[in-house]
């Protein structure tokens, strides 16, 4: 979503009227969802059944995953000449996130907030009352740290707080998970087809599609500070693929072009700017029609040699422990 915004918000279709510009930031907010909603299973998980997290081995696993690709992207900034060695050292120390890579430090600094976040939640009496825990913490730091907090800090700053409710989201999917997993019924039934809904309205919040469907321009930027509303909306896709009821829109989700894109995403991320840059100044911006598809197909090739050469054998060196959350069988009747 990020690679096709960017490419769009350029002028440069990925495909000849496929305008997705905008939907970047969407697509980041999936990102910190998903991450949080995962993360926070696997810790739960351990201090529930009693079991040690291991939070050294959980942030070298945690700081492996992400750190080795991105220092090796830094560094080939550094050698284009498009940070200076200084400011690649401070992004790579996460005391800078400048263009896209201000991701980076904020997903990290989220990691150091997990073990506060599991040990309180672990304290906490049943889903009832850490639901509300959850809550509250959305309701607090959005009201402390709204969407807009980030353009008034200095510049490149990274801050985790104002993103904070849309990970908290993501742990009170995590929370409720093991409630999801066995909702059928028509509650089940209605929060899978929520699912369905929530994603109709993602893409309504298309600026393109939201052009075509008022009849007047909308800026790429319009649903930028629409942090809980991301949230919100992804929570429910996500949620719809916990309940038995939702298998359809798991498997659709589980498409296999989809999966192999996931797999190489982050690395995607890190470099399609340089794949975008590359493509524009080729004999291919010259005519312009299919720079933009020639930019996501040298992002693809670039993320999948970065995965291999890279994430790949970080994942190795990392992995190993930590559970995974158990999805309903594609089989499971929704009663």
């Amino acid at each position: 979503m990020v690679l096709l915004s960017h490419a769009s918000n350029g002028g440069r279709d990925a495909l000849p009227g496929l305008d997705a510009a905008g939907i970047g930031r969407a697509g980041v907010f999936l990102f910190f969802v998903l991450s949080s909603f995962l993360l926070t299973s696997q810790v739960l998980g351990r201090l529930d059944a009693g079991e040690p997290v291991g939070w050294r081995r959980f942030a070298v696993r945690r700081f492996m995953r992400v750190l080795p690709a991105y220092a090796v992207c830094l560094g080939l900034y550094v050698g284009l000449g498009e940070f200076s060695p200084e400011v690649g050292l401070r992004h790579l120390s996460l005391s800078r996130g400048e263009a896209h890579f201000w991701t980076v430090p904020v997903e990290l600094l989220f990691y150091l907030t997990l073990p506060a976040l599991g040990l309180v939640l672990s304290t906490l009496p049943g889903v009832a009352a850490r639901t509300a825990a959850l809550v509250a913490c959305i309701a607090a730091l959005s009201w402390a740290f709204p969407p807009d907090y980030p353009a008034r800090a200095p510049d490149f700053t990274p801050n985790v707080l104002p993103f904070m409710p849309v990970f908290l989201a993501g742990s009170l999917l995590a929370v409720l998970a093991p409630r999801l997993a066995s909702l059928g019924g028509a509650g089940g039934r209605v929060l899978a087809w929520s699912g369905w809904g929530a994603a109709a309205g993602i893409l309504l919040l298309t600026p393109s599609v939201t052009s075509a469907v008022l009849g007047e321009p909308v800026p790429h930027r319009r649903f930028h500070l629409w942090f809980l509303e991301h949230a919100t909306l992804w929570s429910l896709v996500v949620a719809a693929c916990l309940v038995p009821g939702g298998a359809l829109l798991r498997r659709v989700l589980s498409w296999r072009p989809l999966t192999l894109v996931g797999r190489i995403s982050y690395s995607v991320y890190l470099y399609h700017a340089v794949a975008l840059a590359l493509a524009e100044a080729s004999p291919l911006g010259e005519g312009g029609k299919w720079v933009g598809l020639s930019g996501v197909a040298l992002s693809l090739l670039l993320g999948a040699v970065s995965y291999a050469l890279i994430e790949r054998p970080s994942l190795k060196f990392s992995q190993g422990g930590g559970g995974q959350l158990s999805l309903p069988a594609e089989g499971s009747s929704a009663d």
